[in-house]
C-alpha cells in the first residue's frame, strides 16, 4: 500500500502536476490520520471490553465475599441478642428473691450476657481490590464508595465490644470472683470443662448494687453492639442489590 502511494506521487512529480500533487499529498495525510484514529478507536474498545470483562468477575467476587461477611454477621447478632435479651431478664431480679430458680438457668444466661463475640470480616478480597486499584473498574459510584469504606464501616460495628470487656475483664471478674464460679458456667459451652467444685452465691449477686450497675452498663452496651452490627447488615444488604443489579445488566 506504501509502495503505491509512493508510485502515485512520483508520477505525479514528473508530469509537473504540482497541485494534485499537493491535494494527494493532504489526502494521504488525512487517510493515515483517520487509519490512526480508528486503531486507537479500536485499541480503546479492546481495553474497555477487558475492563468490563474484568468487572464483571470483581462483581461476582465481592458477591461471594459479601455474603459470606452478612451470614456471619448475623450469627453474631443472634448471639448478642441472646445475651441482651438474658441480661433484661437478670436485671429484673435484683433486689428480690432468686433462692428458687435454679442455678444452672442463672449460669446459662449470664455467660450469654458475658459472651462479647466481636465481627471479624472477610475482608481479603475487598483489600485486594482497593490496594491494586482495580475497584475504579466499578462504574456504579454509590458501590464504589461502599467498598471503599468497607474498613471503616467494620471498625465503626465492633468497636464498642472492647467497652464489653473492660466492663467485665476490669470491673465485673474482679468482684464475683470467688462468688460466682466461672467454671460452671463455661462448662455450658465447653463440654470438656469440669463442672466447679462451688456453687455460685446468686443471693449474693442479686443483692449487691455496683453489681446491678455493672450488669446494666454490659447490658446497654450490648444493645449499641446490636444496633451498629444491624447496620452494618442493612449496609452489606443494600452492596448486594447494587451488585445484583449491575450483574443483571450486564447480561
Amino acid at each position: 500500500m506504501i509502495k503505491l502511494f509512493r508510485h502515485i506521487r512520483k508520477n505525479l512529480l514528473m508530469e509537473n502536476k504540482t497541485s494534485k500533487y499537493f491535494k494527494y499529498a493532504i489526502g494521504e495525510i488525512i487517510l493515515v490520520v483517520v487509519g490512526i484514529l480508528i486503531a486507537l478507536q479500536i485499541n480503546n474498545w479492546n481495553e474497555n471490553r477487558k475492563i468490563r470483562a474484568s468487572e464483571t468477575e470483581i462483581l461476582q467476587n465481592l458477591e461471594i465475599e459479601l455474603i459470606s461477611n452478612k451470614n456471619k454477621l448475623k450469627e453474631i447478632i443472634e448471639i448478642h441478642k441472646r445475651g441482651h435479651d438474658n441480661g433484661l431478664y437478670m436485671l429484673n431480679l435484683f433486689g428480690k428473691d432468686v433462692s428458687q430458680i435454679p442455678h444452672q438457668k442463672l449460669d446459662s444466661m449470664l455467660i450469654s450476657v458475658e459472651s462479647a463475640n466481636t465481627f471479624e470480616a472477610n475482608d481479603g478480597y475487598i483489600k485486594s481490590l482497593i490496594a491494586s486499584s482495580k475497584i475504579d473498574y466499578l462504574q456504579n459510584a454509590e458501590l464504589k464508595s461502599f467498598i471503599a469504606s468497607f474498613g471503616s464501616m467494620v471498625e465503626d460495628a465492633t468497636q464498642e465490644v472492647g467497652y464489653v470487656f473492660d466492663l467485665l475483664n476490669n470491673h465485673f471478674y474482679p468482684i464475683t470472683d470467688g462468688k460466682l464460679n466461672v467454671l460452671n458456667r463455661w462448662s455450658i459451652y465447653y463440654k470438656d470443662f469440669p463442672k466447679g467444685s462451688y456453687t455460685s452465691d446468686y443471693e449474693w449477686f442479686f443483692n449487691n448494687r455496683k453489681l446491678e450497675d455493672l450488669m446494666a452498663g454490659v447490658v446497654s452496651w450490648k444493645k449499641e453492639i446490636i444496633t451498629d452490627k444491624e447496620i452494618l447488615s442493612d449496609k452489606i444488604d443494600r452492596m448486594l442489590q447494587l451488585i445484583q443489579n449491575e450483574l443483571k445488566s450486564k447480561n
